[in-house]
């Protein structure tokens, strides 16, 4: 039998009240439980809708699985239970999980969630959250299966969440007073600046495409030199990383789960791309020819599947900001194989017009779009002159249409989150109402 929480939408009143005895008995950071609503601006016709939602405990969790520290387990109730001491705060979890229980304590660096209260339910009481809800909205059960909740603004991802709801079908229940209200266009959800917020995972990625292109470049044109360049770019990105680490002093846990972390699998490719350069530039004939460029083809892949892991959308899927795609692309332009690079430049064209949306985007955004779909062109026409000055501009605008578009990639990123499908999912009612509204008036 798993243990889970029953929630009735019906009769959470939006107290915060679960949240407060959350903080109050565990010392966790606010947010732990997090009370979203939708249509939180009380936006007529719809009724605002209340939902309480932490850790759900799920049946095959993503956080458990995903996190490179073994950080997690999971007893024999089904409670997903989080352990700070073997934290590295990578916060790869924080992606993974659809229903943004795993939150980073930024003054602590580890993450920080639900764990049922499992103390006192060693003691057979219930959590703080339902003990302290004034309406019983949230109550604690046990079954053998949780069906998944029929929500549209529901993440179904499989992992089988161990969540009963109820009472949040009716969108129209209860009446909003006064029912008739200023009629207001709420905009867009709003995009946030992840481009700045992840500068240390862009930098980090753009140094691995250097060392893995120059890699497999060392072997296509024989120059040695380049897997002292490869080894040089592996080192500075495994520092780099280090940033990102929110308790740097455990890093050397981030290798412990290579059975099923992407995020272990990376870093020990990334390990293993700048041990093997290291040794093939100081002595090429100790490993195979191959053996180089083989582990930096395995190591684009990896850094790949960290994020192809949480978001299989079409837009990550059919990216050219994908490190294996720039990894490639910047081989063939150092090895000078036109014909080659021609065909890249044509697939990361139709990647790029398939990602018109970055147009409506953050101005930074927009700028990135630009200027990559501006570079593409301008690099083809620089190759067919002559002069060295051509040929340096080309370089320059092929390797920063190569960052813009690693950018971008970061930007396109949208791992499924409740609070984004919550949001979407109003804003697509909303719109549905103003069509019909319009429809009934004879607006077009």
């Amino acid at each position: 039998m798993r243990r889970g929480f029953a929630y009735d939408a019906a009769l959470c009143v939006n107290c915060k009240t679960c949240s407060a005895a959350c903080i109050l008995e565990n010392g966790l950071q606010p947010g732990i439980r997090t009370v979203y609503s939708w249509n939180e601006s009380a936006t007529a016709p719809f009724s605002v809708i209340n939902l309480s939602f932490a850790c759900n405990h799920c049946a095959k969790p993503s956080c458990l699985s995903g996190c490179p520290a073994k950080a997690y387990t999971k007893d024999e109730n089904g409670t997903v239970i989080h352990h700070t001491e073997k934290c590295i705060g990578c916060r790869y979890c924080t992606l993974k999980c659809p229903y943004g229980a795993p939150k980073v304590n930024i003054s602590k660096g580890y993450i920080e969630k639900c764990h049922f209260c499992h103390e006192r339910a060693a003691e057979g009481v219930d959590p703080a959250c339902v003990t302290a809800c004034p309406t019983g909205a949230i109550k604690i059960i046990f079954a053998e299966d949780f069906p998944e909740p029929d929500l549209a603004w529901f993440p179904e991802t499989g992992i089988r969440p161990s969540v009963r709801i109820t009472g949040a079908i009716d969108r129209n229940r209860p009446l909003i007073i006064p029912s008739e209200v200023e009629k207001t266009d709420i905009g867009d959800p709003c995009d946030t600046d992840k481009i700045r917020k992840e500068w240390s995972l862009l930098l980090f990625s753009l140094l691995i495409v250097i060392s893995s292109a120059t890699a497999i470049s060392s072997y296509t044109t024989g120059n040695t030199l380049l897997n002292g360049v490869s080894f040089l770019a592996a080192l500075l990105a495994m520092t780099v990383s280090m940033f990102h680490l929110g308790v740097k002093a455990k890093s050397y846990r981030a290798i412990l789960n290579l059975i099923s972390s992407p995020l272990s699998r990376e870093i020990a490719a990334v390990a293993l791309l700048a041990i093997s350069a290291g040794i093939a530039y100081l002595n090429p004939s100790l490993l195979p020819p191959l053996a180089v460029p083989a582990i930096a083809v395995l190591t684009l892949m990896a850094v790949d599947l960290v994020y192809l892991s949480a978001d299989r959308s079409r837009n990550i899927l059919l990216h050219s900001g994908q490190a294996l795609f720039s990894g490639v692309f910047a081989v063939s332009s150092f090895a000078g194989s036109l014909n080659i690079f021609i065909l890249m430049t044509l697939l990361a064209a139709g990647s790029t017009v398939l990602r018109s949306g970055s147009t409506l985007r953050s101005p930074l955004v927009r700028n990135l779009y630009y200027y990559r779909a501006m570079t593409l062109p301008l690099v083809l026409m620089l190759l067919y002159l002559t002069g060295e000055w051509a040929a340096f501009a080309a370089g320059v605008l092929f390797f920063t249409g190569l960052v813009a578009d690693r950018a971008l990639y970061y930007d396109d990123f949208e791992p499924e989150n409740i609070k984004d499908k919550i949001s979407q999912h109003f804003y697509s009612e909303y719109e549905k109402e103003r069509d019909k509204q319009r429809e009934n008036t004879g607006l077009s």
